[in-house]
């Protein structure tokens, strides 16, 4: 429990700072960086979580929820800034 605990902390702080890094890169670069960095994200929380076979269940709902998110805020700013 307490490694579940650590690692929903751990993943979330990481979402944060992701989140942080996209709405910098979008509204200073273009939409490309977007993919750069959440592309970069995505192999990294993969490559940690290698080293947690048991936690495959909670990566994979945190992909999900990730790429929810991400979908969402990227048509958001795509119709805040282009229409």
């Amino acid at each position: 429990l307490h490694h579940c605990l650590f690692l929903y902390l751990f993943f979330s702080s990481l979402l944060l700072l992701l989140l942080l890094l996209l709405f910098f890169s979008f509204l200073f670069f273009h939409s490309s960086f977007f993919f750069f960095f959440l592309l970069s994200f995505l192999s990294l929380s993969f490559f940690l979580l290698l080293s947690f076979p048991f936690f495959f269940f909670l990566f994979f709902l945190f992909l999900f929820s990730l790429s929810l998110f991400s979908f969402f805020l990227f048509f958001f700013f795509f119709f805040l800034f282009f229409l």
